[in-house]
């Protein structure tokens, strides 16, 4: 395969040009179409003032467009600095700055928010393009672009030594981090994942997951790098999902955790055939195990794989069909090209079976963190990097996660991992969702509580939670209260944010653990 992310849109388009490359609210795409749009948007920016090297940050909804976008920044050796849709004015602002863009696409839904910043974003200067829209004052219309564009590639070639991706991952604590992800390492892991799924130009993904994550844009831009067809929706109802997938016969799917729970917890699911899909996947947290096995079961015949990775780091494990059940909390054994090693508070190997900092090692993709070489010294150690994770191998060489570091509770000096604790309230039938976090206490430090909300019309108390998890958890780690909550926070990827939920306790203490 090549190893230019525009390469492969070439070959493609010369060789099966009429073979349908992306499926859209918009229509149908063949590659010769996909090619033709990509270097005219390429052209385009290039007279506008993007050049090489440059980045271009990005609010949009799924669409046709993105993935255009991603292609002509790789034709170009240009950044894509992806943004949350659902960011505020300030989020933008702190991004688009920090990364110093020199550009920004958006969709007409986020004008007057762009509007309110024009005056704040230093380095866009004029280069504004909305993306579904006229040209308007101060924006230049992507539509007209494509059409005003030129059919020539870039005279020099991409440089696969710049950054193409830089996505900003949340953090914990403080401001969110740019990941400076080469071209080569990102063409690089497409070629790993298209390996370790066995993706082909047969295959026709479904995409519901927000582009603007690293696991979703992957995911798309491996299935064209590859010569299939992707099918892209920013509808992620369960009856726009199915239908899609029925409709254009997908044969595989990724989705983050919460998103499958809404899938297989939908009336709809029973109206549709589904049985296209030869492959399902899920990654960005583990899958309840009740969300697990109704998968398994509506869908028997397509393989449930599960992956642990990153933003830093690309793929680093996954969990087979064939081990689903029988792992039912592992996120699989490392892929091809990725090493892991769990290390102690000292940087020394764990004995197997016994919990460590997970670090990564092999084909990662993050070279820094943009302008934060702290940041980046605190996560490298060596050849290998680590996401702060918590986690431990069994006898047969599977990963389990067993925490975030910064997410561990210290209780009377023992270390509690909020994970196992939130598995056994899962196992009760009324919770739908649980947080367990430490909260403040002048004798033990912390103390173990769990924020939880239930399943529609199921009621049980907190003495019965308590007692549940009591049958099967060490004294010191049973939660010694229960906060019932109409909802919790979550991400845009679909994780409980604990750190949020743990603030609520915490906000009005002085001393911070």
């Amino acid at each position: 395969m090549p190893s230019r992310i525009g390469d492969a849109l070439r070959w493609h388009a010369t060789y099966t040009p009429e073979k349908v490359a992306i499926i859209s609210s918009e229509g149908e795409q063949t590659y010769a179409r996909l090619w033709s749009r990509v270097r005219r948007l390429a052209d385009s920016l290039t007279g506008i003032g993007v050049q090489p090297g440059d980045r271009v940050a990005v609010v949009m909804q799924n669409s046709s467009r993105y993935l255009e976008l991603y292609q002509a920044a790789a034709l170009l050796g240009v950044t894509v600095v992806p943004l949350n849709f659902r960011f505020v004015a300030s989020e933008v602002e702190y991004v688009v700055n920090h990364s110093g863009a020199s550009a920004l696409v958006f969709d007409s839904q986020f004008i007057p928010m762009v509007q309110s910043l024009r005056d704040e974003l230093l380095t866009v200067g004029k280069k504004y393009i909305v993306s579904d829209g006229p040209e308007g004052v101060g924006s230049y219309s992507y539509e007209d672009l494509v059409q005003s564009g030129r059919e020539v590639e870039p005279e020099v070639p991409a440089d696969l030594s710049t950054c193409y991706f830089q996505g900003y991952t949340s953090g914990t604590t403080g401001f969110p981090k740019g990941c400076v992800n080469p071209h080569r390492e990102f063409a690089d892991c497409l070629r790993r994942i298209a390996t370790v799924y066995g993706i082909t130009s047969d295959d026709r993904e479904f995409v519901a997951a927000p582009l603007f994550h690293e696991a979703p844009a992957l995911f798309a831009l491996l299935q064209l790098f590859r010569g299939g067809t992707v099918i892209v929706s920013s509808d992620s109802t369960p009856a726009n999902v199915f239908g899609m997938i029925d409709r254009n016969r997908a044969t595989w799917a990724f989705m983050v955790p919460t998103m499958w729970a809404s899938m297989v917890a939908s009336e709809e699911i029973d109206r549709f055939d589904l049985g296209s899909l030869r492959m399902v996947i899920s990654g960005g947290s583990p899958l309840l195990t009740h969300t697990k096995e109704a998968l398994i079961k509506r869908l028997p015949n397509a393989g449930l794989n599960e992956f642990y990775g990153g933003t830093e780091v690309g793929l680093v494990t996954n969990l087979g069909p064939a081990d689903q059940l029988r792992k039912v909390r592992s996120v699989g054994r490392p892929v091809i090209g990725m090493f892991v090693e769990l290390r102690d508070e000292n940087g020394h190997p764990v004995p197997q079976g016994e919990v460590g900092e997970i670090h990564i090692g092999g084909a990662t993709l993050i070279r820094e963190y943009f302008n934060n070489p702290q940041a980046t010294a605190s996560a490298r150690s060596g050849s290998f990097f680590t996401l702060g994770d918590m986690g431990r191998f069994d006898e047969e060489g599977f990963l389990y996660i067993v925490d975030r570091k910064k997410d561990m509770i210290i209780s009377g000096g023992e270390n509690i991992y909020p994970n196992d604790i939130e598995d056994i309230l899962y196992k009760h039938p009324a919770v739908n969702m649980a947080a367990v976090v430490g909260a403040p206490d002048p004798k033990w430090g912390e103390i173990v509580v769990a924020a939880v909300t239930l399943r529609p019309g199921q009621t049980v108390s907190e003495s019965d939670l308590i007692a549940h998890c009591k049958a099967s958890l060490s004294s010191f780690k049973v939660p010694k209260k229960i906060d019932f909550r109409d909802e919790l926070p979550m991400s845009s990827f679909g994780k409980i944010l604990r750190r949020d939920v743990r603030k609520s306790y915490w906000e009005k203490h002085d001393v911070q653990v």
